[in-house]
């Protein structure tokens, strides 16, 4: 499936997203995204490649106004009608808008947050993102994706329970071939801690002084 196709696929199953992803343990990672990003009223939040909105409006339940970006128009509709239906539609602004190509002035947000993206991308594709994502943060960046093992067994099963997303597209291939700590690294982001919440890993990050 072509990235275009993807994007297709995912506005047209938006309002089934959510039921799905809660099975995986999304909405955990959602919460431990928002407690661990820490955001009071004052910090201004990016959520990049929002979806249906679930790490931007556990944020902005914490007082914080938050912008959620994504290229999917039907996702965008779900996590506006979520934000509605939370009374968080003040709190929450959404726009549609290419994560390769941030429209945001250098070091504009305190705070920047990805959920569940970066997998779903080409390697060339996620180095434009983390750019943009360095370019655009001030001070706090996390970031969440799945925890590939390091050890050969623990691998082997990995790929046995990914099977499907190994299937689906080349894509996942090239995440699973790298670490994103080398890739943050390279990013220049400081990794300053890891937390793990079930499959998947949170990295808590920072730029600049």
């Amino acid at each position: 499936m072509s990235r275009p196709e993807q994007i297709r696929f995912l506005s047209r199953t938006a309002p089934l997203y959510d039921p799905v992803v809660r099975l995986m343990g999304f909405r955990r990672l959602w919460r431990s995204m928002a407690e661990h990003a820490g955001a009071g009223p004052d910090d201004r939040c990016l959520d990049v490649c929002t979806g249906t909105g679930g790490v931007a409006l556990a944020v902005a339940s914490g007082g914080a106004p938050v912008v959620g970006i994504d290229v999917a128009a039907g996702m965008l509709r779900e996590a506006d009608r979520k934000a509605r239906a939370s009374e968080l539609a003040a709190k929450v602004r959404l726009v549609r808008m290419d994560a390769r190509q941030l429209a945001f002035r250098d070091a504009s947000f305190p705070l920047v947050t990805c959920t569940m993206a970066l997998h779903e991308m080409a390697e060339d594709e996620r180095c434009r993102v983390l750019a943009e994502v360095r370019r655009v943060a001030s001070a706090r960046v996390l970031f969440a994706d799945y925890r590939v093992p390091r050890s050969r067994g623990r691998g082997l099963l990995f790929r046995a329970v990914h099977a499907f997303e190994y299937l689906e597209s080349d894509d996942f291939v090239s995440y699973t071939s790298r670490q994103m700590d080398e890739r943050l690294e390279a990013a220049e982001f400081r990794v300053e801690a890891h937390v793990d919440t079930g499959a998947y890993r949170i990295w808590r990050c920072r730029v600049g002084t």
